[in-house]
């Protein structure tokens, strides 16, 4: 029998123990995001930064420069919407982990120099960061609904973090291995890690395997605001994957070497940061997410010509320019999938739809660029296209930051 004071006690430290423990695990939910963040760019950036010793390497021609350039973005359209059916059967921490361990898994083929075991991996990375990316926005709307903005800044700042860290790092590891292959596949280790940790967040909720019902997704095909969602994600992503994909190779054909180029790129990709935490915030708060999306294409635009006609005296200016522009411009493209759905089972499937429409749209214009860059001019058929896309992403932009719901009549009360 327990005396009263004991039940007392009880009673006072089961809810403090409780805290403690929900406290411990929301703190460990946010690490998860943030390793998942970190990853979701090395595979791009890490080999934008070797497409010259690539090529020469493998004998590659420009088209399969192309490919090999394409290729991820394609996957991210092609495979992400297979994500919110996973994680309905799987539940999403258990789809995270698996994902993260084929990521690692696919960069650690690019060890092997050979044309087969680069594109296999690629392949094998580009659907898993696909899909992992359309379930991290759900994530951060199913474990924090009062904070989205924070998390959403917060999870795109880390994910600048670990694409600039692949673009400067990469060439140093590869002048000091003598070797791309291992400066590419280094990056799996980093894969693998997520994928233990989500692993041991998956084990430590086995009960949250398995997600409501789904809405149908032609219900979201004839919803105008969610394709003015999707056409913000895929402009937007259009740009993002020109400057991942071939940045540190027009800055090269300007004359600057491997490590100069990729020191340009990651300053770049690094200056992200600073606008991927703040603008999600603002645009959450008082701040008119309809000017925020002007001011971060204005500098997106900006950066971008800058750094192809600009004196390259110049060019770490324009490449923080760029990179202020791009961290706000994907953090907003987060978000408005988050502030436009009415429920989490919607944000998965409007995630979907955005970012695999969104990419295979997007897959276009690096390709696009390899083609174009060859001419008399090298750096016009980049420039226009950047400035087309620009003009469509103020256009589409401007409609996703409308205040209103994708299906509304789903919203719950």
């Amino acid at each position: 029998m327990l005396t009263v004071h004991e039940r007392k006690t009880n009673e006072v430290q089961t809810p403090r123990s409780s805290m403690r423990s929900g406290s411990a695990l929301a703190g460990f939910v946010v690490a998860c995001i943030m390793v998942a963040a970190l990853n979701l760019r090395p595979a791009l950036t890490s080999a934008a930064t070797m497409l010259a010793e690539i090529q020469a390497s493998l004998g590659l021609g420009d088209v399969w420069i192309g490919v090999l350039t394409t290729m991820p973005v394609l996957c991210f359209g092609a495979f992400g919407p297979l994500a919110p059916l996973l994680s309905a059967r799987l539940g999403l921490e258990r789809t995270i982990a698996i994902l993260l361990i084929c990521l690692a898994a696919g960069l650690a083929l690019r060890a092997v120099p050979a044309s087969l075991a680069l594109f296999t991996g690629t392949l094998v990375a580009g659907a898993a960061i696909g899909m992992a990316g359309v379930l991290l926005p759900v994530v951060i709307r199913r474990r924090f609904p009062e904070r989205i903005g924070l998390m959403t800044g917060l999870y795109t700042m880390i994910l600048s973090v670990g694409g600039a860290s692949a673009a400067g790092l990469t060439p140093l590891l590869e002048g000091a291995w003598r070797s791309w292959t291992l400066a590419l596949a280094c990056w799996s280790l980093l894969a693998l890690a997520g994928g233990i940790m989500w692993s041991a967040l998956a084990a430590a909720e086995p009960s949250s395997v398995g997600t409501a019902p789904l809405p149908r997704f032609a219900l979201l095909l004839r919803d105008r605001l969610a394709w003015s969602v999707t056409a913000f994600m895929g402009l937007q992503a259009g740009l993002a994957f020109i400057v991942l994909g071939w940045l540190p190779t027009l800055l090269r054909d300007r004359g600057l070497d491997v490590l100069d180029a990729g020191i340009v790129t990651s300053v770049s990709i690094l200056s992200q940061t600073a606008t991927a935490l703040l603008v999600p915030s603002l645009a959450t708060r008082r701040a008119s997410p309809r000017l925020l999306v002007l001011l971060v294409l204005l500098a997106t635009g900006t950066g971008f010509l800058g750094l192809l006609y600009a004196p390259l005296q110049s060019r770490l200016l324009w490449a923080l320019i760029l990179g202020l522009g791009q961290g706000g411009l994907f953090g907003l493209a987060l978000l408005f999938i988050s502030l436009r759905s009415p429920t989490a089972e919607v944000t998965g499937m409007l995630s979907g739809m955005s970012q695999s429409i969104g990419y295979l749209g997007a897959s276009l214009c690096p390709f696009a660029v390899s083609m174009l860059r060859n001419g008399r001019d090298p750096f016009l058929g980049p420039a226009v296209i950047v400035v087309a896309i620009t003009m469509g992403c103020i256009w589409s932009g401007l409609r996703a930051a409308a205040p209103a719901y994708v299906l509304p009549h789903l919203k719950k009360d």
